[in-house]
């Protein structure tokens, strides 16, 4: 574990390394013998957004599962990601297979398909790229690229406005840090120009958290490591209310970002 830690350090402190070779990383996390009643284990989490003056964000998150049991190789067989078209710009960029045999597959990302989200009785647009990565075993790993552009808000707007939320020049964002399964090193990190001024809190635990400037940006950088399985009670409040979670706002205050 020693090991996977100093990797995982290393990984996130300098950026992501080009043609990692990821083998040793996924055969050293264990299996269902270190994570019982796991099905599915992150190895790394990642999250990184670049914040524009407009408020405009770009996201890129970068994500290697390690698929621990029948169950787990089911949920990763479709890659889906959900995104609502009035506010929001969502590709697959890249999708890898590490079979635990040592091969490797890329998916063909040509593939992914665009259809209506599942609604409910409220009819809310939502739409849903997904990508069929096919049969998975136990021991396999999935490697997982995706880009994002704009908010979670939906408003009608024109052209790109439509990606700048609705307080021009101001950035948000709520950032889940639980799982129902399991993940060893969760990142988010977001650039910002040095002229915003961020606000954030961590809710319900804590996170290692680092900053810094570099040219005319701030970075902040919000780790959390050893996430496990978030236990649901009977009758219990909505897990946002009690599981760790990060809120970021560049408002003025929370009154302003409230109104």
């Amino acid at each position: 574990m020693k090991n996977i830690l100093l990797f995982l350090f290393l990984l996130f402190s300098f950026g992501t390394i080009a043609q990692v070779d990821y083998s040793s990383l996924i055969n050293d996390v264990g299996n269902t013998k270190e994570f019982p009643g796991i099905n599915s284990l992150s190895i790394f989490d990642s999250t990184h957004v670049d914040v524009k003056e407009t408020g405009l964000s770009y996201v890129n998150s970068h994500q290697l599962v390690k698929i621990l049991t029948p169950a787990g190789a089911l949920a990763y067989s479709v890659i889906k990601s959900d995104y609502d078209p009035l506010s929001a710009y969502v590709i697959i960029k890249k999708v890898i297979v590490y079979k635990k045999n040592g091969g490797t597959i890329a998916i063909d990302t040509s593939k992914v398909l665009d259809y209506p989200a599942p609604a409910g009785t409220i009819l809310w647009g939502s739409r849903e790229r997904m990508l069929e990565v096919g049969r998975l075993e136990p021991g396999d790993a999935v490697e997982i690229f995706l880009f994002r552009k704009g908010f979670t808000y939906a408003l009608l707007q024109d052209d790109d406005d439509k990606y700048i939320p609705p307080m021009k020049g101001q950035f948000y964002d709520i950032v889940p840090f639980w799982t129902s399964e399991a993940i060893i090193n969760k990142t988010y990190r977001i650039n910002l120009p040095k002229t915003k001024f961020l606000q954030y809190k961590f809710y319900h635990g804590d996170a290692q958290i680092d900053s810094t400037m570099v040219g005319d940006q701030k970075i902040f950088t919000f780790t959390k490591m050893n996430i496990g399985a978030f236990k649901s009670e009977p009758n219990m409040v909505a897990v946002s209310d009690v599981a760790p979670k990060l809120l970021l706002s560049t408002s003025p205050d929370w009154k302003a970002k409230s109104r």
